[in-house]
């Protein structure tokens, strides 16, 4: 009997399963990793959106740029509404926030 077509196919289909299973690995760890930066640079976005939010009360202007350690943050306040273009390595993040005028009665 010759038995050495059967190996052949077996060491081919091992080889065939080495290899997928190495790519869906590779795939999941890029995609993962993706999501990772990702994630990081939304919340990068947010925390500066938050730290502008408190300065903006002090800042004179409607409109202007303001820089942080990540990125630069461009505003502009029109009527009742502030919109804010956070830009961090290559992505763009747009807020849009109410301007609130709070008055208090002493």
């Amino acid at each position: 009997m010759n038995s050495q077509g059967g190996i052949l196919l077996s060491v081919l289909l091992a080889i065939f399963l080495f290899s997928f299973l190495l790519l869906n690995l590779t795939t999941s760890y890029h995609q993962t990793a993706d999501l990772t930066a990702r994630t990081e640079q939304l919340y990068q976005a947010k925390i500066a959106k938050e730290l502008f939010l408190a300065d903006f009360p002090k800042l004179n202007k409607k409109q202007g740029i303001w820089k942080f350690n990540k990125g630069e943050l461009t505003y502009s306040a029109e009527h009742e509404q502030l919109k804010l273009v956070v830009k961090i390595k290559k992505k763009t993040y747009h807020f849009y926030e109410k301007i609130s005028t709070s008055t208090s009665s002493d």
